[in-house]
């Protein structure tokens, strides 16, 4: 069964869809995989007709939060590396994919990938993310929360009642 992430965080530069300059991915979660399709457009260009390296990283690393997100794990990354095995072109329809390899407690390793539509392996990444707890995952919380009340269209009627 898919899952989507709730409406709050719209300004996410990596998955917003309120963000004019983000990247507007859009994850499924089912298992312990988050995926996402897309193409990378011509804004994001490094040398001509591939993608920026640095846009790469954001959509892998993404991908890896969205598969904490998916595991009901809240974590942020604290290492992050990737390998290219293929330049990554523009304009053309590609696939990202992001899992938990390892729930080491406080720590979580995690593996992703970036494929064109053909099956062909671009990019793989690895990370590792640290476990937000305590009064730091609850603050994050309360202002996710806050978030989605701002964000939601009838917050001010369901609010003004």
């Amino acid at each position: 069964m898919a899952d989507e992430r709730p409406t709050a965080g719209k300004l996410c530069f990596a998955c917003g869809e309120a963000n004019p300059r983000g990247l507007h991915m859009h994850f499924t979660v089912e298992g312990d995989r988050a995926t996402s399709e897309f193409t990378i457009p011509e804004y994001l260009q490094g040398f001509p007709g591939q993608a920026h390296g640095g846009a790469v990283a954001t959509m892998l690393d993404e991908a890896m939060g969205w598969a904490c997100y998916g595991q009901g794990i809240l974590a942020m990354t604290a290492k992050f590396s990737m390998r290219f095995r293929d330049s990554v072109p523009l304009g053309e329809p590609l696939a990202v994919s992001g899992w938990v390899t390892r729930d080491r407690g406080r720590f979580i390793l995690l593996e992703a990938d970036l494929h064109r539509a053909d099956g062909v392996l671009l990019v793989k990444a690895e990370g590792l993310f640290a476990r937000i707890q305590g009064k730091r995952a609850e603050t994050l919380r309360r202002n996710y929360e806050a978030a989605t009340l701002a964000e939601t269209p009838d917050a001010e009627t369901a609010t003004s009642g």
